[in-house]
């Protein structure tokens, strides 16, 4: 391969911006290029060039040299309606950042963007995402800047300023380049960044299996027992502890030193820690696990739709078998009759207590499916069969399996999909009717048996309190066919449905773990003053909503570092 020209960098800002992260290149204008849409000479030298930096932070060696290449020596038009080309102005690549037009740049978040640019400066500037340039001279015209936006911030203030029938048209610059998972590897620098110390589970790394497994095995068995008797404070006591990491082997000669400085480590659990470290058990732990009690709201809870407080109160009427909730309920093994999707067919709504009995009722009878894990080979299975019928009525959806499965676990209880449409102007509307008709479609296909839960399409609230967000959701019992022609083993199924704007937050929202999402919106309010949930970022100050184009910039909207999918398991 041959060696590639020297780039002399645009020179940085001097006011404390970081030298090392600015590049550009600068060299005298040339003739157009055979390609250009402008190929000659004459321009009128009355307009002044338009001069360029492109900041070569977050774009590797190849995409900065290809985007000078694009640039030097170009002409373009001011004017679409003129096709003379008098009008054209040169591009030039700017010596210094002070001196630009416009600032090339990938950055999305102000934080990342202040290393490199005072705020003063950028917002005198035009500040735009390198597809600017480039559909630039693909068209020969200089495109609207407000159109390629780079930064949130800096397009809440150009939108301020524009007609709202051109919202649409600011927006489009916003649109993620891609809605495919990465896949990539934990990178190391994250890694080295993260902190075990730190208060907020969204700033440590929680791998799926940790040095200390067992001890979490057996303080997890008290924060269950908590959550079963509706202790919720004590529950949640318990939880921040197992969520807390410590990269070494915890023994009984540093419980009290370094181990005891770690987080929402109180003297109860750090006794029970230190008896653990002697006997390899916590006696608590082990007296709850000899518990009929225990045993059988265990057992209950185990049956979808029936949590801790309906746990008690059929533990209260005597129950204390699956087979007396099956003579409760009225339930034959293995046959779900229940009708439940009529009335979302007819548009009549259900009371708590009714769905709840009938989500019971369908759990129940088939418990014998719906209790055994789901291998990954399975889950990516029933992934691609849903996204198969579902071009069939909509193409253009793209979708990310979430949940355990995401984090890296070898079997799941059931399959969290989050799906969106590709269309960034239209694919909000084209969400919102999605779900039912899917819905619709794969019970006439006999993939799934029943739906237990559709919700309606709601906005984003920056002002509502609770955390359930309010993305569309179709919960649904399905089966893959079998090959012999019978009905697969019953799976539950989750799709979720969201707008392309907001589909990196539902996947950060869904893909867990639960203390690690509790924390998340934790940091979010107490450190940054702002909301989070699945369905959306807002700034608690004047409800201003953000839109991450990429689940890496979720994180850095919030100002934390990437956490990996397969560190975010901070639960036992």
């Amino acid at each position: 391969m041959p060696f590639k020209r020297s780039i002399t960098p645009c020179t940085p800002q001097s006011d404390g911006a970081s030298s090392g992260s600015s590049s550009g290149a600068r060299r005298k204008s040339k003739h157009p290029r055979s390609s250009s849409p402008w190929n000659t000479p004459a321009h009128s030298k009355d307009l002044p060039p338009i001069k360029i930096c492109i900041l070569s932070a977050k774009f590797d060696s190849d995409a900065f040299h290809n985007l000078v290449g694009l640039a030097e020596g170009r002409l373009l038009r001011d004017d679409q309606s003129s096709a003379s080309s008098v009008n054209a102005r040169s591009v030039e690549v700017a010596a210094n950042i002070q001196e630009a037009d416009v600032i090339v740049t990938a950055i999305r978040t102000r934080p990342r963007l202040e290393r490199h640019v005072s705020w003063s400066l950028a917002t005198s500037k035009a500040v735009v995402t390198p597809e600017w340039l480039q559909d630039s001279i693909e068209s020969g015209f200089l495109r609207p800047y407000s159109d390629y936006i780079a930064l949130r911030d800096l397009h809440d203030e150009g939108v301020a300023r524009r007609p709202s029938n051109d919202r649409e048209g600011a927006l489009r610059g916003l649109a993620p380049s891609h809605f495919s998972d990465p896949e990539d590897a934990v990178d190391p620098r994250d890694l080295a960044v993260l902190d075990h110390t730190s208060r907020y589970s969204c700033q440590r790394a929680s791998p799926l299996i940790c040095t200390n497994q067992a001890l979490v095995r057996e303080l997890d068995i008290i924060r269950r027992c908590r959550k079963l008797e509706g202790e919720e404070r004590s529950m949640l006591s318990y939880a921040r502890a197992i969520a807390v990491t410590y990269p070494h082997p915890i023994t009984r000669k540093n419980v009290r030193g370094d181990v005891a400085k770690l987080p929402y480590l109180g003297e109860k659990i750090l006794s029970m820690i230190e008896e653990y470290s002697g006997t390899g058990k916590i006696t608590e732990a082990q007296t709850i696990l000899s518990s009929d009690r225990f045993g059988t709201l265990s057992t209950f809870t185990t049956i979808h739709g029936i949590g801790p407080h309906t746990a008690r109160k059929l533990y209260s009427l005597g129950l204390r078998t699956v087979e007396e909730l099956e003579r409760y309920y009225e339930v034959i093994p293995g046959i779900a009759a229940e009708d439940t999707w009529s009335h979302f067919e007819a548009g009549t709504t259900r009371s708590e207590e009714a769905t709840e009995e009938i989500t019971i009722k369908v759990a129940l009878a088939l418990r014998h499916d719906l209790t055994q894990t789901i291998p990954r080979e399975e889950v990516e299975e029933i992934h691609s069969t849903v996204m198969r019928e579902l071009a069939v009525i909509e193409e253009g959806c793209e979708s990310l399996v979430v949940g355990g499965y995401r984090r890296g676990k070898p079997n799941s209880n059931d399959v969290d999909i989050v799906i969106t449409h590709t269309d960034w102007r239209l694919g909000s509307e084209k969400v919102k009717t999605i779900g039912k008709r899917v819905v619709q479609h794969l019970l006439k296909q006999k993939l799934v048996t029943h739906v237990i839960h559709l919700s309606g399409f709601h906005e984003h609230n920056a002002l509502r309190t609770h955390h359930w967000d309010s993305l569309q959701k179709a919960l649904a019992v399905f089966s893959l066919p079998q090959e012999s022609g019978q009905r697969g083993i019953s799976r539950r199924v989750d799709l979720i449905f969201a707008a392309p704007e907001v589909f990196w937050t539902a996947v950060v929202g869904w893909t867990g773990s639960t203390t690690f999402e509790r924390d998340l919106r934790l940091w979010a309010k107490q450190q940054k003053g702002m909301k989070f949930d699945s369905s959306g970022i807002s700034r608690r100050r004047d409800s201003e909503l953000f839109f991450p184009r990429s689940e890496k910039e979720v994180f850095e909207t919030l100002g934390l570092t990437y956490v990996h999918p397969t560190l975010r398991n901070v639960d036992a």
